[in-house]
């Protein structure tokens, strides 16, 4: 028993030094802990793992807590300015910041407004961001720092020997009678992709300071569709790189000669602050990765007193891969052949002639080609970066590979995501950017996800809220999207961005030009602190609980293979969840146990589907093994091996095929050692016996279109589902959730309240209970050891007909007026009567507005309405905080009444006082506050202070030619939207009002 406390209170301390608990915790947990190992207490230990995680829910720590990028635009930074930026960060509840050093385009900058600043990690730098680690120190607060100005990886440090490079070819037609003509000319050093001249350095004689002689290959001349290379010659031994001849003679025939240079690519950093400009490195060179990083670790180290360890700095970050131009390294040749079993020279004429092999043969190269790209980036690039900061006491966070279907990306990604310390995703604001197939291509978060459960990494970051909307979004706007990456697997955001304002810039000051503005000129900032708690709140909870799936989708060997959004394109069905496997993962770690397919250390799943046309025998191979211990495999008939492989690997692989999937008799299930074609992997969980493990009457078949969203966790004996609402209207369902003989529980990220859920039923393997959702609204249900019946089981009315219920720790409130019946524990039926008491405050308010910013001091609305229906210019067009007062009187008809105040729309945020004190701040709906000890019998005074966006005044600046406003965002929307264009976005308080009573059931 001793040794058991010792362990777990260990596990606790370690907890405590990172972050995740609190000494205080720890004693309670001690106290726990020794009662529950006596043998004479009942007492669960799960009530540890409970507690605990409460205890993080109620009070998220600053694991939980979002960052945010720190822009230092064009390198102008101000010190006295950042001091007062950390500590707004800090008070607006967020854990820290990556500083990103960042450029201007032209656009941006009107009238050099943003001045250059020092180079980036130059000495001026340096003392800047010494001072910035000092601070962050004092306020507990993490740092980041991107390891360049801008994007790609790569400086003015950068030497040709390690920037990025790309190969060049020259062909010259050979023939028996080209004896004294044995010159091989110098390749042509073409423009890159734009047509432009690369920025390389180049020698006396021409060619560029740096190159490498890759091969000289001859093939016969006009030869297309080759089914194989016999017919190419590597000639590369005959060739004297000194004087240019190549001493090979042909017999016969002409012969395109083709002579393979490696030099560098020229391509630059993407928009690097003015004195920051510099080519990027290659990223397959694992020489060029060390050079990388150890040039800022040698830089940052004599900045901190303790070492890098004992400081703020926690991790460096690797931007998201966004290198345009054709790609090659020194080593690839010698990589190539270690991984694929054969020599890549013969093959190089395809890379500029297409139609050199035939379809089948050159896509099988491809593949091998893009493979040993991937290996080598992961090792050399991402595995070399996260040893170097290891052993510095570092993390190391990237946007591996990509992410993304935008750009060019050369790995595995999981394999890629998974060669991290923490792996990070983005998604984006409000951005329509659809292929033909109707996939969210800015959307990335179920692949970094999946990278993060299956490599047990446990950080699933996403950069968050990128956008073009400029100062027109609010916390209830951002929240959809927020809870969309919620229910796909993000467990903590990196806000984009937090722009730094040096103290010559008014309001809203300037910004990147891309993302939600999100710094302490934002007009609702200082009201922020409750949406960065929500969002804590479930980031904590994800953090610490394991993602639970029925489902094991793999997605196969091809490069770059990219995991699409959730349920887009690949779906179970209603009510069910998946986990995405690559090649490394399944070959190393799936196994089977007990007729489930088992993740050792990461979870278990029912069915594996298996979706690909093309595989290798190491695959297959590896299925066989899964299918003999008994897995349950569906899927596609492969119909390619994958690559190049010699013929014994295409006799195993056609065996192998015929084996797992049979002939075409229709016997292949997995009962019978087979792997089932016929079915889906829903129609594979039926036959299990496994039913969904969330559902509800008007579930939708497209689970995109679905009205309800969630994603299920657990820990121990404890489960957590996570719902959302993805509707903008109010939402109240029957919802059943796989799970039986444990309580439920409503846990509200938003308040941070718990309450019990009183009303519920349980059968055969499910609960049903009722529940509300506000519009966009969210919450996690979560079942634990407990009562196994509810106060009621049900409420004994059409679905349709479900009043909007609220769950308290006293008992259910029903918002709606009607007659409902509830029928309790023991089918006792009991009808009630709703009839919640509603005072709507009409009549006038008066309104206060700061000076100066367009607005009268003080108005009176005779009616709620929104700010830009008034005809006052300064009103309409006004953005700010305005104060809204007002007397009224009320009346208590029953002390046994809940009493809320509900203060209807506003836009965007509210802060609230009744009678002098304060209620709190409201972002989302329902904009409601228990004020039941709070209101008087009689006279009582209401303050309502309402926050909107800087966008209205934007807007009117633009029409009338107003300078309230400074910014170097000349229009909105990427620089499409004149702001005189913009349209008005609704403003202020607009109600109606109400103070509402409920009897309590």
């Amino acid at each position: 028993m001793e040794n058991i406390v010792s362990k777990d209170i260990s596990i606790y301390l370690k907890w405590v030094k990172q972050g995740l608990a609190t000494p205080l915790l720890i004693l309670g947990v001690f106290t726990l802990c020794m009662f529950s190992c006596n043998p004479k207490s009942s007492k669960p230990i799960g009530d540890i793992t409970y507690n605990l995680l409460k205890n993080g829910f109620e009070q998220p720590n600053d694991s939980a807590r979002a960052k945010v990028y720190w822009w230092w635009l064009n390198g102008h930074v101000d010190t006295l300015r950042m001091r007062t930026e950390l500590k707004a960060i800090k008070e607006a509840g967020l854990a820290g910041v990556d500083i990103f050093d960042i450029g201007v385009r032209a656009i941006g900058n009107p009238d050099k407004m943003i001045p250059a600043g020092p180079s980036f990690m130059g000495e001026e730098s340096l003392k800047t961001l010494k001072f910035v680690l000092n601070e962050a120190a004092k306020l507990d607060l993490d740092v980041g720092i991107s390891l360049s100005s801008s994007w790609n990886a790569g400086g003015s440090w950068v030497k040709p020997k390690h920037a990025a490079k790309t190969i060049f070819y020259s062909k010259k037609v050979f023939s028996p009678d080209t004896k004294n003509n044995k010159f091989l000319p110098f390749p042509i050093i073409a423009p890159d992709k734009r047509g432009k001249a690369r920025i390389i350095e180049y020698a006396a004689d021409g060619k560029p300071k740096y190159y490498e002689e890759v091969s000289v290959i001859a093939v016969p001349y006009g030869k297309q569709n080759l089914n194989d290379t016999t017919g190419i010659i590597n000639v590369s031994r005959f060739f004297d790189p000194k004087n240019q001849e190549l001493n090979w003679e042909p017999k016969t025939g002409k012969w395109d000669v083709y002579r393979f240079i490696c030099s560098n690519s020229g391509e630059q950093l993407i928009i690097p602050s003015e004195n920051s400009e510099g080519p990027i490195i290659d990223h397959y060179d694992a020489e060029a990765t060390q050079m990388h990083l150890q040039y800022f670790i040698d830089r940052l180290q004599p900045l901190v007193g303790g070492g890098l360890k004992e400081s703020a700095l926690k991790y460096l970050y690797l931007a998201s891969y966004e290198a345009k131009e054709y790609s090659w390294t020194s080593s690839f040749p010698n990589a190539f052949k270690e991984l694929n079993g054969y020599d890549v020279h013969k093959f190089l004429p395809s890379l500029f002639n297409s139609k050199m092999f035939d379809s089948s043969l050159q896509r099988r190269f491809d593949h091998d080609y893009a493979e040993t790209f991937s290996e080598l980036m992961i090792k050399n690039h991402y595995g070399k970066a996260k040893e170097i900061c290891n052993q510095n006491g570092l993390l190391l966070c990237s946007e591996s590979g990509g992410p993304g279907h935008m750009h060019h990306i050369p790995v595995e990604t999981l394999k890629a995501l998974g060669a991290l310390d923490i792996p990070r995703g983005e998604f984006w604001y409000e951005r329509p950017y659809f292929n033909k197939d109707s996939i969210d291509m800015v959307w990335l978060v179920k692949e970094i996800a999946a990278a993060s459960n299956i490599y047990k990494k446990g950080w699933v970051e996403e950069e968050a809220f990128t956008s073009y909307k400029d100062w027109q979004e609010s916390p209830a706007t951002m929240k959809p999207f927020a809870d969309r990456a919620f229910a796909e697997g993000m467990n903590r955001l990196v806000i984009h961005g937090f722009t730094h304002n040096p103290s010559e810039y008014g309001y809203p000051g300037i910004a990147y030009f891309a993302g939600t503005h999100y710094n302490d000129k934002r007009v609702w900032w200082s009201k922020v602190k409750p949406f960065n708690d929500y969002l804590a709140r479930v980031s904590y909870i994800l953090q610490n609980t394991d993602f639970v799936s029925d489902v094991l989708y793999y997605y196969g060997e091809e490069i770059p293979n990219l995991v699409m959004p959730k349920n887009t394109p690949f779906a179970i069905g209603k009510g069910y969840d998946y986990e995405v496997i690559n090649t490394d993962v399944l070959l190393k770690e799936l196994t089977v146990e007990n007729g489930k397919l088992v993740l050792p250390g990461v979870a278990t799943y029912n069915v594996l589907y298996v979706s690909e046309e093309e595989l290798s025998p190491r695959t297959l191979k590896k299925l066989e093994e899964l299918v003999k211990m008994g897995a349950v495999i569906v899927g596609k008939k492969p119909k390619a091996i994958i690559g190049l492989r010699d013929k014994r690997a295409i006799e195993s692989f056609n065996v192998l095929v015929n084996g797992l999937w049979g002939e075409e008799t229709g016997d292949n299930t997995s009962a019978n050692g087979k792997i089932d074609s016929k079915s889906t992997p829903l129609e594979a969980l039926k036959s299990l016996g496994v039913s969904p493990d969330f559902d509800y009457s008007d579930n939708h078949i497209d689970q995109r279109k679905a009205p309800l969203d969630y994603i299920h966790y657990k820990k121990q004996d404890l489960d957590f589902y996570f719902v959302r609402n993805t509707t903008d209207q109010w939402v109240t369902r029957n919802c059943s959730f796989r799970q039986l003989g444990k309580q439920p529980e409503i846990w509200d990220p938003i308040s941070g309240q718990i309450n019990p859920v009183a009303i519920y039923d349980q059968q055969d393997d499910r609960t049903t209970l009722p529940m509300t959702l506000a519009p966009y609204g969210s919450h996690f249900v979560v079942f634990r050891e407990g009562d196994t019946k509810g106060i009621y089981k049900r409420i004994n009315v059409l679905e349709e007909q479900l009043p909007r219920i609220q769950y308290t720790s006293e008992g259910p409130i029903f918002i709606d007026k009607g007659t409902i019946e509830l029928e309790d524990a023991s089918q006792n039926m009991s009808k009630v009567d709703i009839r919640p008491e509603v005072t709507i405050l009409e009549g006038e308010w008066n309104v206060n507005f700061p000076e100066n910013w367009g607005a009268p001091k003080t108005t009176v609305f005779p009616e709620l309405i929104s700010w830009t229906e008034a005809k006052d210019d300064g009103i309409r067009y006004f953005s700010g905080t305005a104060t809204y007062h007002k007397t009224f009187n009320f009346k208590k008809t029953d002390d046994k009444r809940k009493v809320y105040l509900d203060l209807g729309q506003l836009a965007e945020v509210g802060e609230v006082w009744l009678n002098g004190k304060p209620l709190g701040i409201s972002w989302t709906q329902p904009h409601r506050f228990d004020i039941t000890d709070r209101i008087f019998n009689g006279e009582n005074k209401i303050s309502v202070e309402v926050a909107n966006t800087w966008s209205n005044r934007l807007t009117g600046d633009g029409i009338n030619g107003d300078t309230f406003t400074q910014t170097n965002i000349v229009k909105a929307n990427k620089n499409v939207v004149a702001w005189k264009d913009l349209p008005l976005r609704v403003s202020g308080l607009l109600g109606p009002v109400t103070i509402q009573s409920y009897n309590i059931h």
